[in-house]
């Protein structure tokens, strides 16, 4: 009678444990399906590659710098001179730090 009881609360167990499980996979299937068809919904953007800006119409103040031409595209940067001096040496200052160690 004992083993019979102990019998029944394995099988018991074992369903239950089968039944958890079960369900666990399906909550975690049934969320990846879920993001994959979020994923699927989203537009996808597309940007273009090249943007033409047409300025007939609008009133620009400014000035030109060529006669005739007027470019947007492939416009070298200006390159300006530091303002920061760059120094060869500190032999002044690691001597001051030295004697002020001491």
């Amino acid at each position: 009678m004992e083993e019979e009881k102990m019998n029944y609360l394995y099988r018991t167990a074992f369903v239950v444990f089968i039944l958890v499980a079960l369900s666990g996979f399906a909550f975690a299937a049934g969320i990846v399906w879920v993001e994959a068809a979020i994923a699927a919904e989203k537009p996808r953007v597309v940007y273009p590659k090249k943007t033409e800006l047409d300025f007939e119409g609008a009133q620009i103040e400014g000035e030109m710098r060529n006669p005739g031409e007027f470019y947007f595209q492939h416009r070298s940067e200006e390159k300006f001179d530091s303002l920061v001096k760059r120094r060869k040496n500190f032999h002044r200052e690691m001597l001051r730090d030295a004697v002020l160690t001491k």
